[in-house]
C-alpha cells in the first residue's frame, strides 16, 4: 500500500502567501462619529505600524452602531483588546467593544446587513 500524502489547506504553513491576510472585526460603538474620523481613531488606537507590511486597518462597513473593520491577521489579537475600551481622541471620548471576528469579509457584510434591517 502506498502512503497517502496529507492535504494542505491554503492556510497551511507550507503555503505561505506573499500578500498579507486580513480578518474582519465587528466593532460596536458610538454612531455619532463620521466613518472617516472613526477609522482614524481606531488606527491611532492600534499605535505605530510598519507601513511596508500593508495598511493597519480599513473601515469596510458602518451600519447603525456596528462597523466591520479589516485588520491584518497578525494584528487581530491586539486590535480586539485595544478596541474593547474607552479612550479619548482629539478631546472626544470613544467607547467601543469588539463583538466578533470574521474570517471572510463577505460573511461579515451579509451578517451586518441582516442585523440592521
Amino acid at each position: 500500500m502506498l502512503p497517502v500524502s496529507p492535504r494542505k489547506s491554503s492556510t497551511s504553513s507550507a503555503d505561505r502567501s506573499p500578500r498579507p491576510r486580513y480578518l474582519g472585526l465587528e466593532v460596536a460603538g458610538d454612531p455619532t462619529f463620521s466613518p472617516r474620523w472613526f477609522e482614524r481613531a481606531l488606527a491611532d488606537r492600534l499605535g505605530p505600524y510598519d507601513r511596508a507590511r500593508g495598511r493597519p486597518l480599513r473601515l469596510i462597513r458602518w451600519e447603525g452602531t456596528r462597523a466591520i473593520v479589516e485588520v491584518p491577521h497578525l494584528l487581530a489579537p491586539l486590535a480586539r483588546v485595544r478596541f474593547s475600551d474607552r479612550w479619548t481622541v482629539e478631546g472626544r471620548t470613544v467607547s467601543t467593544v469588539t463583538v466578533r471576528t470574521w474570517g471572510t469579509l463577505i460573511g461579515a457584510k451579509a451578517w451586518i446587513q441582516e442585523t440592521t434591517r
